[in-house]
């Protein structure tokens, strides 16, 4: 088979969930002597040259050609993130030809990316991988100052996933909210990761771990209220991640969650900062116990590379990952949002002998190993591509008012000009503040 993936990363250029599905995935695909096109970009993608990993070319998207096509998506002028969206999910079809000669595209949910190819006539059969699309991310974690986009984009994001060629998710629960949203089957397959622990003797650590940003979502407010409740038997956790804003575009989450529990962000809670994938692997491998305290994930690559390297893990049902995880076999889980239910597992956890959390580690690496090997996952999913090529795509298209919403028109002339709606005084009032603001600043 031909196949083309248009992803948002890829290793190593960066280090997010996807870029790590890929990077389990794609060069397996090409061991099985598939074909495999990689082209890596989206909105905010910096300028960098090409590359070759693991038998793979790694191609990017090039800024000033996303910057050329903004003009066309200016009618969305008020919307300059989703602009932009839009503008980099051309321009990689544009360079990509429309996916000529392909016999298949896969493409995500995130950054919109799937747009061209879900209304476009002669694209080639289209899987989209969702992983976390940019309307669910705003759902769970909404950011006051950006709530136009936030509702546009879910609108368009559910009207053109319905009418997707295939639409595959990594974790039962993603799936089912799909399936349930769009009235589609969403085809269940796990992720594939390879199985690799630290095998040299390393210094284990007192302290717990979480791996993942300081974002609300994620869970820091959960275990601050958590650490809180259980007083003096709390453990000390690290925190390995970087900082994100909440709730708008000036506060930080460290800020926030150090104004509101400072007693617990700073002391019971240590911030780390980031570190590279190597670093962060070792650290994971040193860690007492590995938390997930997710409020809601689509999957969480960070509860199974805990368990790859035999780790006790504590994984919210929030997150995907917990599909994957027998409470007192492999692992054990905890009630989404729950501090009392997360402190009872905590509790559990630490009380567990020496032997006991060795069982339990084994358990893990095995479950990693049979449930999520590369060469596994890659068949199952050669079969569902095949299977699409097939059938052909999807019987029912995209109405005109849909693609015209996603789809690169003529520029406007006066794309500011839905300011002469608003009143004068407003506008007014609202430039001197925000200029008063930049002058302070």
């Amino acid at each position: 088979m031909k196949l083309l993936f248009i992803i948002p990363e890829y290793p190593p250029c960066s280090g997010g969930g996807i870029a790590t599905f890929y990077s389990n995935l794609l060069p397996e695909l090409s061991r099985q002597g598939h074909q495999v096109r990689v082209v890596v970009g989206s909105a905010f993608s910096p300028a960098i040259t090409d590359y070759q990993v693991n038998g793979l070319t790694i191609e990017f998207l090039k800024p000033q050609a996303v910057n050329a096509n903004l003009a066309k998506f200016n009618r969305y002028h008020a919307i300059p993130e989703f602009q932009r969206h839009l503008a980099a999910a051309w321009t990689i079809w544009e360079q990509v030809n429309g996916g000529k000669d392909y016999d298949l595209v896969e493409t995500t949910d995130w950054g919109m990316l799937f747009a061209p190819w879900i209304v476009s006539e002669n694209s080639p059969p289209t899987v989209v991988q969702l992983h976390a699309s940019i309307g669910q991310i705003d759902f769970y974690d909404p950011q006051i100052d950006n709530q136009l986009q936030g509702s546009l984009i879910r609108l368009l994001e559910l009207n053109l996933l319905s009418l997707a060629d295939e639409l595959q998710a990594n974790s039962q629960s993603n799936a089912k909210i799909w399936q349930k949203m769009t009235g589609r089957d969403v085809t269940y397959i796990p992720p594939a990761l390879s199985s690799k622990p630290i095998t040299k003797p390393l210094d284990k650590s007192a302290n717990g771990l979480v791996v993942g940003r300081i974002q609300y979502w994620k869970g820091p407010t959960i275990l601050c209220e958590t650490l809180r409740l259980l007083g003096e038997k709390s453990p000390t956790i690290d925190w390995i991640g970087r900082d994100t804003v909440y709730r708008d575009s000036k506060t930080l989450m460290s800020a926030y969650l150090t104004q509101t529990y400072p007693d617990i962000w700073g002391t019971k809670i240590q911030p780390l900062g980031t570190f590279s994938p190597e670093k962060t692997c070792q650290l994971q491998a040193m860690a007492n116990f590995i938390l997930v305290p997710s409020i809601w994930d689509v999957f969480n690559y960070t509860c199974i590379e805990g368990m790859v390297q035999g780790q006790l893990v504590l994984c919210s049902q929030g997150a995907g990952a917990a599909d994957l995880i027998t409470d007192g076999v492999n692992g054990l889980t905890f009630k989404v949002g729950d501090p009392q239910s997360l402190a009872k597992g905590l509790n559990t956890l630490l009380s567990w002998s020496v032997a006991k959390r060795e069982e339990i580690g084994k358990a893990a690496q095995e479950t990693v190993k049979t449930k999520l090997a590369p060469t596994k996952i890659a068949q199952q999913r050669i079969e569902i591509y095949q299977k699409l090529i097939n059938n052909g795509r999807f019987s029912i298209r995209p109405n005109s008012w849909l693609i015209d919403a996603v789809s690169p028109t003529q520029p406007l002339g006066k794309p500011l000009a839905f300011l002469d709606r608003l009143p004068l005084r407003e506008l007014s009032n609202y430039l001197w503040k925000r200029s008063l603001q930049k002058f302070l600043s």
